[in-house]
């Protein structure tokens, strides 16, 4: 659990679960070693389908081999099977194999096809905290999941942070767009907690605690990018309570199915996180029964992070507007480009918006955020949806 984020759009994190079950920001590795071929296919002559695969395996074997010497025994967490985790391990061990082979120009190509593929911020940082297959003596950093793909229960989080401080009333000199709102946890922001129907009845009892007399002073932010068992959860639970917002993520236009699914969730608030935005989708995107739309540019090692193009972030807006949807910028990422030239930013993940111009500067959340409070803290029987 964090108390405090950096996240602009949100107080505080908490993550009754940790890890996930994949998506476009963490592919499974059959995905990976297929577009790990299509790239050094048209780099390299003699490149054959299924050739990543084989590489990779001859290293993860080798690599199994010496951590075997080395402690003996696996530890939890570790495998010598085909995983995404151990991919991204040998990402190195892989290019410089490409290099030996065809020569040292590809050994950068041959890296950046692996790390172009792996660019979930929550997933990095268990791949750096995690179990490695290259470094098994490495512990696992406390309160993560052993590896991202090992989804994993951790009791007792919601409850504690719904005893956190409110914080409607208080100053927030560092996210001021926030001031007046109760306290908003963005739940799940290290894993998705609805990657399988069995962590259902472990949700039910956990998330309990927003319903208790502290939870219910809070607004939850629960984001998916399964909306769809989101809404077989909210469905066996009676509808999500009010002082929740059912969110999604959408990337580009091959997620956009993710906002009709989000609309079918029981829930009083919805809201998209479009980020990391690869597309414009402002012109296909439906956001009938939407609240809420966050729009940001990939984070990430230049070179290896998609261009974030800025007319995106104001086709949307003006979407928005039109709608009367609430809009937040929340970062213009690594590579934001405008009228097609790169947009100097000093900030890492162009998130200073004194640096954007006045119509970008836009951080907006829903009015429903604002009246849940109005007139105190509701009593449970009037949290749920009808």
């Amino acid at each position: 659990m964090a108390d405090k984020t950096k996240i602009e759009w949100c107080d505080s994190t908490v993550n009754p679960i940790m890890g996930c079950g994949g998506c476009e920001l963490y592919p499974k590795p059959g995905a990976i070693l297929t577009a790990i071929d299509t790239e050094l296919k048209t780099r390299i002559e003699g490149w054959k389908k299924g050739l990543a695969r084989e590489v990779f395996r001859e290293l993860i074997d080798v690599a199994w081999q010496d951590l075997l010497e080395k402690i003996g025994e696996p530890l939890s967490g570790h495998t010598n099977e085909m995983t995404t985790t151990n991919i991204w391990h040998l990402r190195t061990q892989f290019a410089d194999r490409v290099k030996n082979q065809f020569g040292g120009k590809l050994s950068f190509a041959a890296l950046w096809a692996v790390e172009s593929q792996i660019t979930c911020y929550a997933a990095k940082l268990h791949l750096n905290k995690g179990r490695s297959i290259v470094n098994p003596t490495r512990n696992v950093h406390a309160g993560h999941a052993l590896t991202f793909e090992t989804v994993t229960q951790f009791p007792g989080r919601v409850s504690d942070m719904a005893d956190e401080v409110d914080l409607r009333g208080a100053d927030r000199p560092d996210k001021p767009w926030l001031n007046g709102l109760p306290r908003l946890v963005f739940v799940s922001d290290m894993g998705d907690a609805l990657t399988r129907k069995t962590d259902f009845p472990f949700l039910q009892r956990e998330l309990a605690a927003t319903q208790s007399e502290n939870g219910l002073k809070h607004l939850w932010l629960w984001l998916t990018k399964r909306p769809g068992l989101m809404r077989l959860y909210a469905d066996r639970v009676g509808g999500l309570p009010r002082n929740y917002c059912a969110m999604t993520t959408v990337t580009s236009m091959k997620t956009l199915h993710r906002v009709d699914e989000l609309r079918d969730v029981n829930a009083q608030c919805r809201g998209l996180s479009v980020e990391p935005l690869w597309s414009s989708v402002a012109d296909e995107i439906d956001l009938r029964g939407i609240d809420w739309v966050i729009v940001g540019g990939e984070s990430g090692k230049l070179g290896v992070v998609r261009e974030f193009h800025v007319e995106w972030a104001l086709e949307l807006k003006q979407k928005c507007e039109q709608q009367g949807v609430a809009f937040f910028v929340k970062q213009l990422g690594k590579c934001p480009v405008l009228r097609g030239e790169p947009f100097r930013l000093n900030a890492p993940k162009g998130d200073d918006w004194t640096e954007w111009s006045d119509d970008l500067q836009t951080r907006e959340v829903p009015e429903y955020f604002h009246y849940y409070r109005a007139a105190g803290v509701p009593s449970p029987s009037a949290l749920f949806s009808c």
